[in-house]
């Protein structure tokens, strides 16, 4: 059987994005747009994905270790191949998402945090990264909506009112820096 690390990390697709987030943001259109055809892609083979859950748990277990251990790099091909190959899995996406933002590709790290809300329409962290990654490639009208929209969903699906407050603050604060 084929390690599902060295799979994650020789995937053709995986060493296709991982060009695309390398490729500088002078040629932002063709990158989402190769992006979600790669995700398009991932969405169809999904359903004869041949890593089994235990696998693709595991998968994710070594990526949340690394990503824990701020080696990004080492985590990447492996998120990748999560989010590519089980789609509809809300986590995958997020991680994803969150490494790319972190290694600096808001552009592609928006494009996980809206796939991840459409899994998931009430995440609350989604959106507000997604509202960051907006602020981050000078989106600043759209950035604002959306920190707009994830106050209300705050409102709606924080139960706790000093986490409301919490998130209310910091949005406050990012909403400030995009003056």
């Amino acid at each position: 059987m084929i390690d599902p690390f060295l799979a994650a990390a020789t995937d053709h697709e995986v060493k296709s994005m991982i060009a695309l987030v390398n490729q500088g943001f002078q040629e932002m259109p063709d990158k989402v747009t190769r992006l979600q055809q790669s995700l398009a892609t991932g969405l169809q083979r999904a359903i004869v994905d041949s890593w089994s859950d235990l696998e693709a748990e595991q998968a994710y277990a070594v990526a949340y270790q690394l990503f824990q251990e701020q080696q990004y790099d080492a985590a990447l091909p492996i998120a990748l191949h999560l989010a590519l190959n089980r789609p509809l899995d809300p986590r995958f996406m997020f991680m994803a998402g969150m490494i790319l933002q972190l290694l600096g590709d808001p552009l592609l790290a928006a494009t996980f945090f809206a796939t991840h809300l459409i899994a998931d329409p009430n995440s609350v962290p989604a959106a507000f990264r997604l509202a960051e990654c907006y602020a981050a490639i000078g989106e600043t009208k759209e950035a604002r909506e959306i920190f707009e929209i994830v106050i209300d969903m705050g409102r709606d699906g924080l139960g706790d009112p000093d986490e409301f407050f919490r998130l209310q603050r910091v949005i406050a604060e990012k909403l400030g820096m995009l003056n």
